[in-house]
């Protein structure tokens, strides 16, 4: 492109330096002072000058439509280039790779499988009866396995719409609140404990008090010094096994925890303090 412009330059400087002498040239016929030989020598010059920079102007016209097809052939091989490579959307960790260097793959294909640490949850069940009250946004703590006794703080992601019909297990997506420096292998087992929001004030009973008899819920409650049973309705129960009381119970009533016999009305029931042979 330069080369081309700069025999522009020359041509035109000869075409210019052919015009003013076919002028002087004719001035001078005019006079008589040339012949007319020497007029016409001057005048084919110019015609020389002025074909020559057409064909300049024409290799620079070819020059400009060579270099357009360069870049168009330039962003051909560019775009068959990105399509060469693998980049991947998000700032994210190659967790397995599905082809090696130099294998033959089709279009569709999965190459590699990446994750984003931060889109990284726990998948967590819960059953079904105890799942009262569970709703995105509850606290929790999350143990690793692989980190027995470190518990990193997490929260209920989102409910899933699908509970499992076999198990009875309602499922439910944790995330942790910071994602852990070492992030834990995909598929790691953990144990999660979420915090329920808190409940009003009700009767509680040990779990190991509430008995089922005759098909019915229930405790057996001591009432100057004989028992009656008691129905309740339950709801929900606490890691240390203490069942909350919907109905059925008024708060401050004598039940029976444990006995050695299965009771009815008309057992005789003695109070102690604990148990021989278990630890208080």
């Amino acid at each position: 492109m330069l080369a081309v412009t700069a025999q522009i330059q020359e041509v035109s400087a000869r075409k210019a330096f052919a015009e003013t002498q076919a002028k002087r040239y004719d001035q001078l016929l005019s006079a008589r002072s040339v012949s007319e030989e020497g007029a016409q020598g001057k005048r084919q010059e110019l015609e020389i000058a002025q074909a020559a920079l057409s064909a300049a102007h024409a290799n620079l016209d070819a020059s400009r439509q060579e270099l357009i097809r360069a870049k168009a052939d330039r962003d051909g091989l560019m775009r068959q280039r990105a399509n060469l490579r693998l980049v991947s959307p998000v700032d994210s960790m190659v967790t397995r790779r599905d082809a090696d260097p130099g294998t033959t793959v089709v279009a569709g294909q999965a190459v590699v499988e990446v994750v984003e640490p931060s889109s990284i949850w726990i998948s967590v069940r819960f059953d079904q009866q105890r799942a009262q009250g569970l709703s995105p946004q509850l606290p929790a703590q999350i143990v690793l396995r692989s980190r027995a006794g470190e518990m990193l703080p997490g929260r209920v992601f989102r409910i899933e719409p699908h509970a499992d019909a076999v198990t009875e297990e309602i499922l439910a997506k944790v995330r942790f609140t910071q994602t852990p420096q070492i992030l834990p292998p995909i598929g790691e087992l953990a144990e999660v404990t979420v915090a329920l929001a808190a409940q009003k004030s009700m009767p509680v009973v040990p779990n190991a008090s509430v008995q089922r008899v005759d098909g019915r819920l229930g405790v057996w409650v001591v009432e100057d010094g004989s028992l009656r049973f008691a129905p309740i309705k339950t709801g929900a129960t606490d890691l240390e096994g203490r069942v909350q009381i919907l109905q059925g119970l008024n708060g401050g009533e004598q039940i029976v925890v444990y006995s050695y016999k299965a009771l009815d009305a008309n057992s005789r029931i003695k109070v102690v303090d604990r148990i021989v042979g278990k630890s208080s």
